[in-house]
This record gives C-alpha cells, structure tokens and sequence, in this order.
C-alpha cells in the first residue's frame, strides 16, 4: 500500500513538473517578436516588406540581387522571396538573397 503511495506522490511531481515547464515556455514565447511579410503593389510590379513586430524591418520594391530596379513579376514570387528572407532572419543569418537564392525559389526575373 505504502509503495502505491510513493508512486502516486512521483506521477503527480512530475506531472507538475511538466505542466510548469510547459507555462514557462508559453511566457518565452510571448517574449519572441512578431516576423511577418506583406506584399506592396509598385508601379512597375510587385515588393515586399517584412515587419518585425508591426513595423517595417524591410521594404523591397524591386527584385534583390539583380542589376537595375526590376520589380517582380507577380505577388507569388516577391512572396516567397519574402519568406526566404524571413527565414534566414529566424535563423539568425543576415537575410540577404542572392542570385542562387532566386534560382532556387523559381523566381521569374524581368
């Protein structure tokens, strides 16, 4: 009996013990800035900006890593530009794009 105890005392510690651990992490995560990308329609085609917490870290209005001021050609593509530059930004890398980055993503140039 004694021993069923014992067990029952060490399944809810560490019960708890998750659940605490499972609260912190929440509050980490509230901490963590919002990264978000929206596109911009220019006269030429489509940019992007990428805000970091509701403010624009980034305004893109032609293609990087091209010679000239070329806007993209559609939404889709200066999107997933946009994605690729937030995901380096989420890793810690400088979120340059290069040309192979391009080539990569599909990205349809002028």
């Amino acid at each position: 009996m004694t021993k069923k105890i014992y067990i029952l005392i060490g399944v809810f510690f560490i019960v708890f013990i998750i659940g605490l651990s499972v609260n912190t992490n929440k509050k980490v995560d509230d901490k963590m800035l919002k990264v978000e990308s929206t596109p911009i329609q220019t006269a030429s085609g489509w940019g992007y900006n990428i805000l970091v917490d509701h403010k624009i870290f980034i305004h893109q209005e032609y293609i990087p890593a091209i010679a000239g001021n070329k806007a993209f050609l559609n939404k889709e593509d200066a999107m997933k530009t946009a994605g690729l530059a937030i995901s380096k930004l989420i890793k810690g890398k400088q979120p340059s794009i290069t040309k192979e980055d391009l080539t990569a993503l599909k990205i349809s140039l002028p």
